[in-house]
C-alpha cells in the first residue's frame, strides 16, 4: 500500500474541511457581531415573550353572567322557532314554472 495516494486525499478533505469551518465561523461571526442594528421590515423578528396589551383582566363572574344571558336569549328564540313549527304553516309558492304537457319536449 502506498500511502501518497491517502494523504493527497487526507490534505484535500483537511483544507476543504478548514475552508467550510472558516467560512461557518464567519457566518457565525457575522450573526453575533453584525453591524446591521435595524433589521430590514420584512425580516423583522418579535421576540416569543411578546404578547399584546390586554386592556383589562377579566371577570369570570360577569363572563358567567353574559354567557348565561346569551344562553336564555338563545333558548327564547328557539322556543319561538318551535312553537312556530309545531302550529299550522302555510306555505305558498310564487314562482312556480308552468307544467310542461306531456308528449311535447
Amino acid at each position: 500500500m502506498s500511502n501518497q495516494n491517502t494523504s493527497g486525499k487526507s490534505r484535500v478533505q483537511t483544507a476543504l474541511l478548514a475552508a467550510i469551518a472558516g467560512l461557518l465561523a464567519l457566518d457565525v461571526g457575522d450573526r453575533y457581531f453584525g453591524t446591521d442594528t435595524e433589521a430590514a421590515p420584512a425580516t423583522r423578528v418579535i421576540p416569543v415573550s411578546y404578547q399584546p396589551e390586554v386592556p383589562a383582566l377579566t371577570n369570570p363572574i360577569d363572563q358567567r353572567r353574559q354567557m348565561i344571558s346569551e344562553l336564555k336569549d338563545i333558548d327564547r328564540r328557539l322556543t319561538q322557532i318551535d312553537d312556530r313549527l309545531k302550529g299550522r304553516l302555510r306555505v305558498e309558492v310564487t314562482n312556480f314554472p308552468a307544467p310542461k304537457a306531456e308528449g311535447k319536449e
